[in-house]
């Protein structure tokens, strides 16, 4: 999941105006500054019981000293980057670890209930829970950490998309209300939601209006990572099978710079990971992370089972996900931002049929000087596509373009106008 924030306190307050803080949050904020908590102690989640550990020890065996499981499942440990924060784990070079995450809005198994009026509420303050840190004996600043990616499983049964006002491509983002944002350049320091909606959060003149609030439920398998979602539309039936390829939208390290720093923007105090959302992480990848800060101290967390380059709507399938890694420390070799050796460039593409894909895919574009409004145009016409040609409703095809649509820049050589394409695979239906 993605979302956005500003550095400046005055639009931050005005952005995030709508979401409510919630009095267990305002009171475990108040005390931040006072002690920085081991990150295993947690807060515990109402509701979440013992999750059902997905461990392909078999397939994978640990290169050495057996398998580290650290339990972000049944309890929150940490949501921002702070190299102080005390370590859940410490581990040696080649050691295998596995994560059991919390989904990004930290909802867990509400999200089966969640009422799209509830999208107004949710606390944004929550977003992304990390498992973690993991300090890496050895591992130090100039150095390259890298994260095999064992295995990528989800610890339940289902996944959640939601749609909202001020988030997503088509989010109330309008250029009046973007206006006082500054440069998404580097992150602030932690504040505090104010609660409270902002008045006219659902822009009347928005294209399709697909910002207003919704909830879509997708269902799967427990320890599912090959094959399909079931998709069946909220507002109209229509079914799809949605292919998976599950992987964590948030991989990082610890910043380089003290303080604590949101998981977004993914450049927060160097260039050390945080809510990338590239769905090509999956199951097989190897990702390089420059060192920061002594042990590198990683976390990860944002599992989802299926999404589309560009996540559009702001979400993918979200889930809570069991993720197993295994470390590798490259020593006095020193990189600008995370790298990755990956199994495919689209690794959904597995999981579609012969069938399905002899049906080929829909293909949309944008073209002009504007990149941004160039990728609205080319989503735009696929929302079109979905809800006339496969019969779907605004948010449901919204909704598709997010977790199986490609949002792709396709050239941008003819200066000063650029071209943005999206596919979706039209074999999904039934």
């Amino acid at each position: 999941m993605c979302f956005i924030h500003s550095d400046s306190v005055i639009s931050r307050r005005s952005f995030i105006e709508q979401f409510s803080l919630g009095a267990a949050a305002a009171a475990a904020v108040a005390g931040v500054g006072s002690r920085l908590a081991a990150a295993s102690e947690g807060v515990a989640a109402p509701g979440a019981g013992e999750p059902d550990v997905v461990v392909p020890v078999s397939q994978n065996p640990p290169a050495r000293g057996g398998l580290t499981t650290i339990d972000g499942f049944s309890k929150t440990l940490h949501n921002r980057w702070n190299q102080d924060i005390p370590a859940a784990a410490r581990v040696h070079e080649g050691d295998t670890v596995q994560f059991l995450c919390r989904d990004a809005l930290d909802i867990g198994t509400a999200a089966r209930t969640l009422r799209p009026d509830g999208v107004l509420t949710l606390d944004l303050g929550k977003v992304h829970p990390l498992t973690g840190p993991v300090e890496i004996e050895g591992a130090k600043p100039g150095d390259i950490l890298e994260v095999e990616i064992v295995d990528v499983a989800p610890l339940v049964d289902f996944g959640y998309v939601v749609i909202g006002p001020a988030l997503g491509l088509f989010g109330g983002l309008r250029p009046d209300i973007l206006a006082p944002f500054n440069q998404f350049t580097e992150a602030s320091e932690l504040s505090d939601p104010n609660p409270g909606r902002v008045p006219g959060a659902i822009p009347a003149d928005q294209p399709f209006n697909s910002g207003a609030p919704f909830v879509q439920i997708f269902t799967f398998n427990k320890g599912q990572n090959t094959g399909f979602a079931m998709f069946e539309g909220k507002d109209t039936g229509r079914k799809a099978k949605i292919p998976i390829a599950p992987f964590m939208g948030v991989y990082g390290v610890a910043p380089l710079r003290k303080g604590m720093y949101r998981t977004v923007p993914p450049n927060v105090s160097g260039g050390m990971g945080g809510n990338t959302d590239i769905k090509q992480f999956v199951k097989g990848s190897r990702l390089q992370y420059p060192v920061l800060a002594d042990g590198a101290k990683f976390s990860v967390g944002d599992g989802h089972m299926a999404q589309g380059d560009g996540e559009v709507c702001v979400t993918a399938i979200e889930t809570l996900m069991a993720v197993t890694c295994r470390f590798k420390i490259i020593p006095d070799t020193i990189i600008e931002s995370p790298r990755a050796i990956v199994p495919a460039a689209d690794p959904t593409d597995f999981g579609l049929t012969r069938e399905m894909l002899a049906k080929g895919f829909y293909h949309t574009t944008g073209v002009g000087p504007d990149l941004m409004a160039n990728a609205k145009s080319a989503v735009r016409a696929m929302i079109d596509w979905l809800v006339r040609d496969q019969g779907l409703s605004l948010h449901e095809a919204y909704a598709i373009c997010s977790v199986a649509g490609d949002l792709k820049i396709s050239e941008v050589v003819d200066i000063p106008n650029w071209v943005v394409s999206m596919t979706v695979p039209r074999g999904i239906f039934e």
